[in-house]
């Protein structure tokens, strides 16, 4: 598949952590530097890497000419500043979502890429799993029928979850689970169903001006007209739940938790189905990544993507 490519990672939280196991994983990535700003988890990723270079300054890690590519995996609002001086050093980029803070940010964002001719992924998770490829089947095969609505839930007992206790995923500036988990979603949407043109929203906000929200009711529309019902909730009495419903006159699908896709005919139950048996394309991000890093035609989510979710994101926040 060509030379071994080199990437240098800047933020090693939970996020970065994950594709960290990833780029392990392949015999066509290596990992040659780590950054972020705690040096203590810096030093300790680096050990585990096979005792890298680590650095608490971003810049000093660009600054390594073997380093083929940077993955960004911080906060959104530092997105901006990390991939310009990723762009400046002549480096692709592999980006977390949301894009950036604005979109202004985002549009920057994409022109310099462009205009230093690099390449600039980023990284939706959902668009590569057989769940979204079934859906993607099934619109494409016309199964589901006249689409009458699409619905997206995201109901939380706390945010940030238990799990996710850092100092900016709950701060309104920018975390709150809009900006945390509504992108995957958006993203999905218009790879299958073209641009969203209309957003109508009412955000729930808590006194303090600093944390983000706890609740959001949204109605967005497709350019053939399809309403999106956007259902965002915090704090209420239920296990977190996110369900991703495409509701079809034929047949309706469902994408449950991440993973757990449903069917349900008419006037019948939600039937979950097993996806090992059925015949879908499989693309992996990091090996996707690897062949466009080569030249070579390949499975990527660029910031042209990344910018238009942004819009709708910003719209849906602001409005």
């Amino acid at each position: 598949m060509g030379d071994l490519k080199k990437v240098g990672i800047v933020g090693l939280g939970v996020i970065g952590q994950r594709l960290i196991s990833e780029f392990k994983k392949s015999s066509h990535i290596e990992i040659a530097g780590v950054c972020d700003s705690n040096e203590t988890l810096a030093e300790k990723t680096a050990i585990e890497c096979g005792g890298i270079a680590h650095f608490t300054s971003y810049e000093e890690l660009m600054q390594k000419k073997e380093i083929d590519f940077i993955y960004v995996a911080v906060p959104p609002a530092i997105h901006f500043k990390i991939v310009m001086a990723a762009f400046s050093h002549n480096k692709h980029v592999l980006c977390e979502k949301p894009l950036a803070n604005s979109e202004q940010e985002a549009i920057l964002m994409l022109q310099e890429a462009e205009r230093k001719e690099l390449i600039h992924a980023m990284h939706f998770p959902l668009a590569y799993q057989q769940a979204f490829a079934f859906m993607k089947k099934l619109v494409a095969e016309k199964t589901l029928g006249e689409i009458r609505r699409i619905h997206l839930k995201m109901h939380f007992p706390q945010w940030p979850r238990a799990w996710q206790q850092t100092n900016w995923i709950g701060s309104r500036e920018q975390g709150g689970f809009i900006r945390e988990i509504t992108p995957h979603y958006l993203h999905i949407i218009q790879r299958l169903f073209g641009s969203i043109k209309k957003v109508e929203s009412a955000v729930e906000f808590p006194v303090d001006p600093k944390s983000s929200e706890l609740g959001v009711i949204a109605t967005l529309e497709l350019e053939n007209g399809i309403k999106i019902l956007v259902d965002g909730l915090v704090g209420q009495a239920e296990k977190e739940h996110i369900a991703f419903v495409i509701h079809g006159t034929k047949q309706s699908v469902s994408l449950e938790d991440w993973r757990i896709v449903k069917v349900a005919q008419q006037e019948e139950e939600w039937v979950r189905m097993d996806l090992a048996n059925i015949v879908l394309p499989r693309y992996d991000l990091v090996e996707e990544l690897v062949k466009k890093l080569n030249g070579k035609d390949a499975y990527i989510i660029n910031f042209q993507e990344g910018l238009e979710v942004q819009k709708v994101l910003e719209k849906i926040i602001t409005s």
